[in-house]
């Protein structure tokens, strides 16, 4: 197995991940037939969409995109491009709550570790965008609805009974 990437990552979420997968490949895939000699362990590109930190994770068996939204909330399903990805919820006590997309399923045929890199750098844009409009729609539902509870237009059930018994005025039954 190829020696691990030493990058210095710029954010807390992307040491995390890779701190933890370089273990992975150090512990697991270390001699796995199912792991590319050609590639290690390497976050090609990180930013932050609307407030969730995204980044791209090239691994010996994986090239994905992960996401930790600071509310733990992200759609299941993100367009990507012209396609369809599952987003799949993750916890690890090394890590925390994240999301991760599986972008490109199989990377055993790259040859090189420039290779992988080319393809996560077309990658990461669009994912990165695709993660940014789904906290943006998350946001705007999440203010859209407290401003019709502020401003009196949502609708709201009278209280007829709490713990401490009915309001003033009322049977407690």
């Amino acid at each position: 197995m190829p020696s691990v990437e030493k990058v210095k990552p710029s954010n807390p979420f992307a040491k995390k991940i890779f701190d933890h997968f370089h273990h992975v490949a150090q512990t697991v895939f270390n001699g796995d037939a199912a792991a590319n000699e050609n590639l290690r362990v390497e976050i090609t590109d990180e930013a932050v969409a609307h407030d969730t930190p995204v980044l791209i994770l090239v691994a010996p068996w994986t090239l994905c995109g992960l996401a930790q939204p600071p509310d733990g909330r992200l759609a299941t399903d993100l367009r990507i491009g012209h396609s369809h990805y599952p987003a799949l919820e993750n916890e690890l006590a090394s890590i925390g709550h994240y999301w991760s997309v599986l972008l490109v399923p199989d990377v055993s045929g790259y040859g090189s570790q420039d290779a992988a890199r080319s393809v996560a750098g077309d990658l990461f844009e669009p994912f990165r965008s695709a993660v940014e409009k789904v906290r943006l729609e998350l946001s705007e539902v999440e203010d859209a609805s407290r401003r019709k509870l502020l401003m009196g237009q949502a609708p709201v059930a009278p209280i007829r009974s709490t713990a401490f018994g009915a309001p003033a005025g009322e049977s407690d039954h």
